[in-house]
């Protein structure tokens, strides 16, 4: 299985990806402990054919964007945690707000588009 875990006092989360193709979420800061305990499936393909992750039973996504706000000031391609649904055919900004807003994000290594990774430290907005 997957867990998510944070540090005290920090902003970041840690996760670590299941046998199968989905995720746990686990172990976020207090602002965000009703996130806990979320179980993500892949339920579609992005433009640049990386996974698309939905909640169970409620509308919360992981996806990999490679540029949050469409703008082409790229820092980094990321993996996002939001609750906006995002679009299969769009190449940035994939949840089309103009903005880098979310739960969660993860600054994505070359290459490291198709799933997030194994284990890694997420940045949270934890209020």
């Amino acid at each position: 299985s997957t867990t998510t875990t944070s540090r005290n006092g920090t902003q970041s989360t840690t996760t670590t990806k299941s046998t199968k193709a989905s995720l746990m979420l686990g172990g976020t800061c207090a602002y965000k402990r009703t996130l806990n305990g979320l179980i993500f499936d892949v339920v579609s393909t992005a433009a640049d054919g990386s996974a698309i992750y939905k909640a169970r039973g409620v509308d919360e996504y992981i996806y990999h964007d490679p540029d949050c706000d469409g703008a082409g000031n790229v820092t980094a391609a990321r993996w996002v945690f939001d609750n906006s649904k995002p679009s299969s055919t769009a190449t940035k900004d994939l949840d089309g707000d103009g903005n880098c807003t979310y739960h969660a994000s993860l600054d994505s290594a070359p290459g490291g588009t198709s799933r997030p990774p194994a284990s890694a430290e997420w940045s949270m907005y934890c209020g």
